[in-house]
């Protein structure tokens, strides 16, 4: 069997969506290691792969102390100024380690499998040892497309739209990608810099599968003929997604709550939106269970909120959902995918650029409500509470249409068929 390496890093949404792949790809018999940042590897400990370091500690308590800059910057500008922090003060400065790391482990692997950020600096290690890199992809909403707005960006129309995707692979777009610090990098390893650019590089030459559903966003006639869209992946979380003894007790004692939960990101840059939620909720006498993300964060709530709320830091999702009427979400891509598999409707208060994408497609496909201002927050609360709406229906009818597709197991065959035609 082969040596295969998973790759990523950052929020919980970027890494959560790979940990049921590999699992799967090491109950097939491969020799799994994912390299993941050491904060992650607790959380892992019943999962049949290995862990590796990242080399850094990129990952949810580092981002939590850059909480005031992603409040800030986080839906500006098309969310373009996050990259300074992604890039230009957590990756670059520790490219020799991050590369140290994974190297370690690429170098005698058969696959590389990767989250598209971390793509732009892991492929270099792929390349130098010649090891096939497939991308995983979270985000099809920001792939460039003449159809559609870049990134949260108004859309200008199809002939404006050519002329800016030209634009963002030139180098003009250099220094809001960070891009000298990979390029001197790269010339460093000794790797050609020739036509290379940061919005290409977070997509592999060989194969692309975007952890999503096409139901869901539907691929665009310009896409490259090698991105693949094959449904979500969502995993139980640890110890199989069991609840504990007290949750259990709480959701047995009466009406199905509500779920309030922020993510990493949106939980340290805008905690007042679970104040605003739970006082909507408490206006229609709605329980709810609170995920804080952080311990600091669900000390203090804890304090303030009524008996009939339960708070955590964190509780598995995919469990708690299948359990809840309705949830409260920034809209990451693992709390969205796990939402919309549960068959809930969702109230989404974006804090990221690529959260106002879900918002707005959950609004389309009338499963939830999109909340632009946050003012507006209590009303998307009691818009999606009233069955006269139809979100509920709305969003369970979506449900059992997607998850006739499991993404795990197509992606774990097409990183087996991938294997095979790379090793004949």
């Amino acid at each position: 069997m082969a040596k295969i390496v998973v790759y990523s890093m950052a929020y919980r949404g970027d890494v959560f969506p790979y940990v049921p792949i590999a699992s799967g790809l090491a109950r097939a018999g491969h020799d799994v290691v994912f390299v993941v940042p050491e904060e992650y590897h607790p959380l892992f400990a019943a999962e049949p792969f290995r862990c590796a370091s990242s080399g850094t500690d990129f990952a949810p308590k580092l981002l939590d102390e850059h909480a005031e800059y992603v409040a800030r910057w986080g839906k500006r500008f098309g969310g373009g100024l996050m990259l300074h922090l992604y890039f230009g003060e957590l990756t670059i400065p520790y490219l020799p380690q991050l590369h140290a790391a994974l190297e370690a482990e690429v170098a005698d692997a058969d696959l590389l499998f990767s989250h598209p950020a971390a793509a732009v600096s892991g492929s270099m290690a792929a390349e130098l040892h010649d090891v096939p890199l497939v991308v995983g992809d979270l985000f099809p909403m920001i792939m460039l497309s003449e159809y559609d707005p870049i990134s949260s960006l108004p859309y200008p129309g199809r002939r404006v739209n050519r002329m800016l995707i030209r634009g963002m692979r030139s180098r003009l777009m250099d220094p809001m990608f960070s891009a000298k610090g990979f390029r001197a990098f790269r010339r460093q390893l000794g790797l050609s810099n020739d036509g290379w650019n940061v919005m290409d590089a977070r997509l592999s030459p060989l194969a692309n599968l975007a952890l999503v559903p096409s139901a869901y966003y539907p691929p665009r006639p310009d896409w490259p003929d090698n991105y693949t869209m094959v449904g979500f992946t969502p995993w139980e979380g640890p110890d199989g997604g069991r609840l504990d003894s007290e949750v259990t007790e709480f959701l047995d004692a009466g009406d199905a709550p509500v779920v309030v939960t922020l993510g990493t990101s949106a939980a340290s840059a805008q905690p007042q939106v679970f104040d605003q939620a739970l006082a909507a909720l408490d206006a229609h006498r709605e329980r709810a269970v609170v995920l804080a993300s952080n311990d600091d964060l669900a000390a203090d709530l804890a304090q303030r909120v009524g008996a009939q709320h339960l708070v955590r830091p964190f509780i598995p999702l995919a469990p708690l959902l299948r359990r809840s009427k309705a949830i409260v979400h920034s809209g990451a891509h693992g709390t969205n995918s796990l939402a919309l598999l549960a068959g809930v409707p969702s109230v989404i208060a974006p804090c990221l650029f690529d959260q106002v994408a879900h918002g707005r497609r959950q609004q389309e496909l009338g499963t939830g409500a999109w909340v632009r201002r946050k003012r507006d927050l209590p009303k998307a609360v009691a818009t999606i509470l009233n069955p006269a709406n139809g979100y509920t229906e709305r969003a369970q009818a979506f449900s059992e249409q997607i998850s006739q597709e499991d993404g795990t197991a197509r992606t774990i065959t097409e990183l087996e068929r991938i294997l095979d035609s790379t090793s004949s």
